[in-house]
């Protein structure tokens, strides 16, 4: 029988890392090869030799056994990680195979204790040195003519032998460590590779993953820059974080960070930054866990409701409930008013009152018998909440939400006018939150409403439930704990910060601003809000440095966030050249999609198309587009998922389903507080008989488009002549031992153009193959 090889991948496996360290890793099983039967001896005379056959081919990389679970269970206490996998492996062949189990371990990880159990017997293992486990990855991407293994370069390695792995039945493999982790400057980072889509051709079925922290030192911040987590936060000395996905590719890195520190408010500044150029930072300000009724301000708020005739029926059953929520959730202290308005404005009360037992109620029963019928006089009912309230009080925040349906028909109607009143009348720095209900509003008017007023937009759409967005928003603003803050960084040159404007800190909730700095050092970064009245300061010492590259997603975010703040600026307030190619060079350089560059980025491994080239050169492709072009490219693809209907979305309409859902999505790219925006579009170009596909991905901060064969960085110019290598031969190896970088860029595959230090490496096919 032929020794034939199959190659296994496994999903990846819990590392850990300081916030100063890195440890990527993964398990692999690697050569799971068929076990021949033993036959007894046989009576006859051997057969005669059969001629040689021709050399076997490359072993095939998609011929993964399959994963049916992937749990890791993570407890961190006082910086002591006990980290226990939990995998079950299942090998869907007809026959026997045995493999070897691989789990790449950075250097800089100290382990005082590694056990491994497969089916319940412990397996004794070895750990590599780097240099020996360097040796055993170039053998085995060689051997195997793969080049996925190489990322892992540069760490130790455990392997173990795994046999037999029956056919057709479940493997299961524990395995538990110990590691200390390190606090710099009160933020210790968590990293969990899951970069497993290359490498299975299947899903994984159940996919999860539970920290648990408890520290001495109050826990101030617990936030991801990857997935999507459920976050608990029971006292200031615990925090609990989990991720959990089902029949999923886990196609990137997870990984979180916790914040410690003895400040009533929490700062932590991340920074990414490559020689000689200037840096990346995020800043995250969280509230204390725990507040106290003392420690959240009283605030003013005006509940503005749309009752025109649009809104009758299940809208206006829907807004009754969800005014009554907010009405029953306010606090003793706060003051409120209810405005509702169709072809005029009426009130709950003359002036704000305060939210005692006898006033909700009876404004709960106000609520009740709202009804919709007339037009819609936006200007009459925003003048109204604007001069219902007192002589400005510096005390207490005040805060308009305002719901409508429709757009104005009665009174002031032209949206300039509107603006320009509520823009005059509004001196005393209210903030005005508007939600839209349906298509048949007026985005460009609602949005400038928001954006003037130092407020926020959404938008309900028909299949939407009002009820539980306007609660779920109420919710957020309910407790204010600091007010108009503003960060300062003393005699270090920022810019390009978003978003421009902080505006209020509220209880649960955190703000995140990104932007560049230039200089480096130590500094004081200063917290400024206020409370009751008065101005508050609080100063954190971080350290802004010359070169830091362990944030890698940090550019991207910022950029993502740029691109959503210059895309609404040209959508409120229309084009120029100079927006549409700064949006051109930021997406083309970070991989976002736009209107102005329909493609798709996703991490390492993921498919993704790109729609309409002009050319060869990426930046013909990506640019050149006008108005017409864009929103014709907008309308298919428009940053939407491929179930959604498709017609009539544009970034330039002011109204219709289009532009309901431009205003939202530009509103996530810039709300996007961990550059994870990935946004399913399918696309594709008729070429006459054939169709063009294209892909991008993010390695790192780095961009790569595949055009035809071949990964191509974004940063490569055409007219630039390339130095081939052979792809697995010694010159090959030799340039990754020199540029460690360039190995998780090789891992993509095997035709690579990639730029360093000035030059264009071409990775090419062996001459044998």
């Amino acid at each position: 029988m032929t020794r034939q090889t199959l190659r296994l991948c496994i999903t990846m496996v819990t590392m850990l890392a300081t916030y100063a360290g890195s440890a990527g890793g993964q398990t692999i099983i690697i050569d799971p090869r068929p076990v021949p039967p033993i036959h007894p001896p046989h009576p006859h005379p051997p057969r005669p030799p059969r001629p040689p056959r021709p050399r076997p081919r490359p072993p095939q990389r998609n011929m993964p056994l399959e994963v049916k679970k992937h749990a890791v269970d993570t407890s961190i206490v006082d910086g002591v990680a006990v980290t226990k996998l939990d995998q079950v492996f299942f090998n869907p062949y007809d026959r026997t195979v045995e493999g070897t189990y691989i789990f790449p371990l950075a250097d800089d990880v100290a382990l005082s204790k590694f056990s491994m159990y497969v089916n319940g017997q412990e397996i004794e293992g070895k750990l590599l040195g780097v240099e020996e486990a360097r040796r055993q990855y170039e053998s085995i991407v060689a051997k195997m003519r793969d080049p996925a293994l190489l990322e892992y370069l540069g760490t130790r390695m455990f392997r173990a032998r795994i046999f037999p792995i029956n056919p057709k039945t479940e493997v299961r493999v524990k395995l538990s460590y110990t590691q200390m982790l390190i606090s710099h400057d009160g933020l210790v980072r968590y990293r969990y590779p899951l970069g497993t889509e290359k490498h299975l051709a299947a899903p994984v079925e159940t996919v999860s993953v539970l920290v648990n922290i408890e520290s001495k030192t109050p826990i101030k911040s617990v936030f991801s820059p990857s997935h999507k987590m459920v976050i608990s936060r029971p006292s200031e000395y615990k925090a609990s974080a989990s991720y959990e996905g089902k029949n999923v590719f886990a196609d990137k890195n997870f990984e979180f960070y916790y914040a410690l520190g003895d400040k009533e408010f929490g700062l932590t500044v991340l920074t990414y930054r490559e020689g000689g150029q200037d840096g990346f930072f995020l800043a995250r300000i969280a509230p204390p866990v725990k507040t106290s009724a003392q420690d959240v301000l009283a605030k003013d708020i005006a509940f503005v409701i749309d009752t025109s005739g649009s809104m009758a029926g299940e809208k206006m059953d829907q807004a009754r409930k969800a005014l009554k929520f907010c009405l029953s959730n306010l606090n003793r202290e706060d003051r409120f008013n209810v405005i509702p308005f169709s072809h005029e404005a009426t009130t709950f009360r003359d002036t704000l009152v305060l939210a005692t037992g006898e006033n909700t109620e009876e404004a709960r029963k106000f609520a009740d018998e709202l009804r919709g019928i007339g037009g819609t006089n936006i200007n009459d009912a925003l003048l109204t909440a604007l001069t219902s309230a007192p002589t400005a009080d510096a005390d207490r925040p005040y805060l308009i939400i305002f719901l409508t349906d429709g757009q104005p028909t009665i009174g002031v109607t032209e949206p300039d006018e509107i603006l320009k009143n509520v823009s005059g009348k509004n001196t005393g720095r209210v903030r005005l939150f508007v939600f839209g209900v349906g298509y048949d509003v007026n985005t460009h008017l609602l949005d400038l409403l928001a954006e003037q007023n130092r407020g926020a937009r959404d938008y309900v759409e028909p299949d939407e439930d009002l009820e539980l967005t306007l609660a779920s928003f109420y919710r957020k603003v309910s407790e204010p704990v600091l007010a108009d803050l503003s960060l300062s960084f003393g005699d270090l040159k920022v810019y390009d910060m978003f978003p421009p404007e902080l505006g209020d800190l509220f209880a649960g909730s955190e703000l995140v601003v990104a932007g560049r700095y230039k200089d480096v050092g130590a500094k004081a970064v200063t917290l400024t809000g206020t409370r009751r009245g008065k101005k508050e300061r609080f100063v954190y010492e971080t350290t802004f440095p010359s070169e830091a590259q362990t944030h890698d997603f940090l550019p991207r975010l910022w950029a993502t966030r740029k691109v959503g703040y210059l895309l609404d600026q040209i959508r409120l307030h229309g084009a120029n050249k100079e927006l549409k190619d700064t949006i051109v060079e930021l997406a083309t350089k970070y991989g976002i999609v736009t209107p102005y560059t329909a493609y798709l980025v996703t991490e390492p491994g993921s498919v993704a198309w790109r729609h309409r080239g002009r050319g060869n050169r990426l930046a013909q492709a990506l640019s050149g587009l006008d108005e017409e072009d864009m929103s014709a490219d907008y309308k298919r693809l428009a940053m939407r998922r491929p179930q959604d209907d498709r017609s009539g979305e544009s970034l330039f309409s002011g109204a219709g389903a289009g532009a309901v859902r431009a205003s939202k999505r530009v509103r996530i790219l810039q709300d996007d507080a961990a550059g994870t925006l990935v946004i399913p579009v399918f696309a594709e170009r008729q070429e006459g008989e054939a169709k063009k596909r294209e892909l991008a991905s993010r390695v790192g901060n780095r961009t790569f488009y595949r055009i035809g064969e071949r990964w191509i960085d974004a940063d490569y110019d055409e007219e630039v002549e390339t130095k081939k290598v052979e792809v697995f031969s010694e010159e090959y190896f030799q340039l990754i031992r020199k540029h460690p970088e360039l190995a998780k860029c090789f891992a993509l595959g095997e035709r690579i153009i990639v730029v360093v230090d000035g030059t264009a490496y071409e990775t090419v096919p062996s001459a044998e193959e």
